[in-house]
């Protein structure tokens, strides 16, 4: 895994699980001295970021996205949408001896 990977997946990381808070501001600077890692990977690491939605450009330093409570609770309803069709879809297909050792807990 190259050095940008690694700062990419740690970022991901430390933002989804909210130890890094919603517009937080972030700097290359402290990216640089948390991970060990060189100028040019952060940049391309937040730059990917960027296009996840997970940051973005703040003048001269980074904010982490602040979380959308409508376009969550839309992800939300698609979620449940899309799992009530896929059971449906599950329920509707002949039976080929049915569920082996049940539904895991």
């Amino acid at each position: 895994m190259s050095q940008m990977q690694q700062v990419e997946q740690q970022l991901r990381d430390l933002i989804l699980g909210l130890e890094i808070a919603p517009g937080e501001r972030l700097t290359e600077r402290w990216i640089e001295a948390r991970f060990d890692a060189s100028r040019t990977p952060i940049r391309a690491a937040l730059l990917r970021l960027e296009t996840e939605g997970l940051v973005g450009r703040d003048g001269r330093g980074w904010t982490v996205a602040p979380i959308n409570l409508v376009e969550l609770e839309q992800v939300s309803v698609y979620r449940e949408a899309v799992e009530v069709a896929a059971v449906r879809l599950t329920c509707a297909l002949p039976d080929r001896g049915g569920f082996e050792g049940g539904l895991e807990e």
